[in-house]
């Protein structure tokens, strides 16, 4: 059973061969499996190794949750949680053939130290219901962030296009030529902009201190982007339209980065791709300056699915 794993340095977001996609928070924590007869927990509890954890929404709610990620992260037990947790929620069992996606600022290094942590390891976790769930990776295939997202296209091109991938801490910028099937990364125009929309978060979390004088931490703001509203004392104040100022203005920095390290380049692109979280807000500024522009459909998920369908590429 083929799965494809996009670890973010915000989101982890998985996609089965079934069409199942799941998106939860990169972060994992150490805790004790306790509901104190309250209801359901939410998003993901695990045990590994004789050890429960925290995943995603659960994680962020703990005592010391980690979500600081460190090259040395993504061959230690944090990513195999993730990967593991993205198994589960995706409803595989059994032999699985992983598509995993890797920061473009880290691929090179990473990529074969990655393939060899994964690739033919077995692990068992059991779930909150205490039902056990054992997985093979019988094959893993590393992929960067970014070059899934051309493959998951349905039109026909032909030249010089660019990806701009918006995610939550970082900005990939991939560069490719295509001739007829073949897509040719571009690696002098392949780069990572130290900017995403995290930005936003702390940029919205001054803004309620100084119009509200309330404080929030940056936990309690990781789904804001889903909120209409936020607790002030008491009452929900509507923020929508400050939401809206604040990711404008965090997109415009970061697309006028890109543009800057693009510079005359972008003269021979026959088009600019724009996909994940900020995709939407990144697109609408793109179009002031540059005419073909589209956002990639299902823009979170593109460069998983893109990585499903080269999992099944590279077969034949």
């Amino acid at each position: 059973m083929k799965c494809a794993v996009d670890i973010g340095f915000g989101f982890t977001k998985a996609i089965s061969e079934q069409g199942r996609e799941v998106v939860f928070p990169s972060a994992v924590a150490k805790t004790v499996l306790t509901d104190l007869g309250f209801g359901t927990f939410k998003d993901y509890y695990i045990n590994y190794n004789n050890q429960t954890y925290a995943v995603g929404k659960a994680a962020l709610d703990s005592i010391a949750p980690e979500t600081n990620f460190t090259p040395e992260r993504f061959t230690s037990n944090f990513a195999k949680i993730l990967v593991l947790t993205s198994f589960l929620a995706t409803g595989i069992e059994g032999e699985v053939e992983l598509g995993l996606g890797l920061p473009l600022m880290f691929y090179k290094t990473l990529k074969d130290k990655v393939k060899d942590y994964f690739e033919y390891s077995e692990d068992t976790i059991i779930d909150k219901e205490n039902i056990a769930h054992s997985y093979h990776i019988v094959r893993c295939e590393v992929f960067p962030q970014g070059v899934g997202a051309f493959f998951t296209l349905d039109q026909q091109l032909s030249g010089r296009y660019c990806l701009v991938d918006v995610g939550f801490r970082t900005t990939d910028v991939v560069t490719v030529e295509v001739e007829e099937e073949n897509i040719e990364p571009l690696l002098d125009l392949c780069f990572t902009i130290d900017k995403g929309m995290s930005l936003a978060i702390e940029k919205l979390s001054l803004l309620f201190e100084r119009k509200f004088n309330v404080s929030y931490d940056s936990k309690f703001l990781m789904d804001i982007h889903e909120r209409s509203s936020i607790p002030v004392r008491g009452r929900q104040v509507n923020i929508e339209e400050i939401k809206n100022d604040v990711y404008q203005t965090i997109a415009n920095d970061i697309v006028q980065s890109v543009l800057k390290k693009l510079h005359n380049e972008l003269n021979s692109l026959g088009g600019i791709f724009v996909a994940g979280g900020g995709a939407f807000y990144a697109a609408s500024i793109l179009q002031r300056t540059f005419e073909n522009v589209q956002v990639l459909d299902n823009a979170q998920f593109a460069n998983a699915k893109g990585f499903l369908k080269l999992l099944t590429v590279l077969e034949e």
